[in-house]
């Protein structure tokens, strides 16, 4: 799997850290921030979305209480585990960009506030 390599080291990245922490996920050998690029999140997405139409598809049209909410329900699984697996598969790691610094918020008065 060449797609799961850092680009700065060549180390191998664990397909399961690149599946949950797609937008920044720390590389072992390294340790650089690096993230999934858009290019395959989108490919992922719509295989995700194309299997999700042909799940509901072959699902739909059922009879009984459920009838009308399995074909959905099948749907939104389907697009779930598709496109998680072709982020995992697909994903062309690349360094990702530096956070925004958090400014620290301002320090509470004691004052007069707005309660009485």
């Amino acid at each position: 799997m060449a797609s799961r390599v850092c680009p700065q080291c060549m180390a191998k990245v664990p397909a399961g850290a690149i599946a949950a922490f797609s937008d920044g996920v720390e590389c072992p050998g390294c340790h650089a921030r690096l993230e999934v690029s858009p290019a395959s999140r989108m490919l992922a997405a719509w295989a995700g979305l194309a299997a999700a139409w042909v799940a509901w598809r072959v699902t739909r049209g059922g009879s009984g209480i459920l009838g009308g909410a399995l074909p959905l329900l099948y749907a939104v699984l389907v697009f779930g585990i598709v496109s998680a697996l072709g982020v995992i598969f697909s994903g062309d790691l690349r360094p990702a960009p530096e956070p925004p610094p958090v400014e620290a918020a301002p320090a509470a008065t004691h004052g007069h506030g707005g309660h009485h």
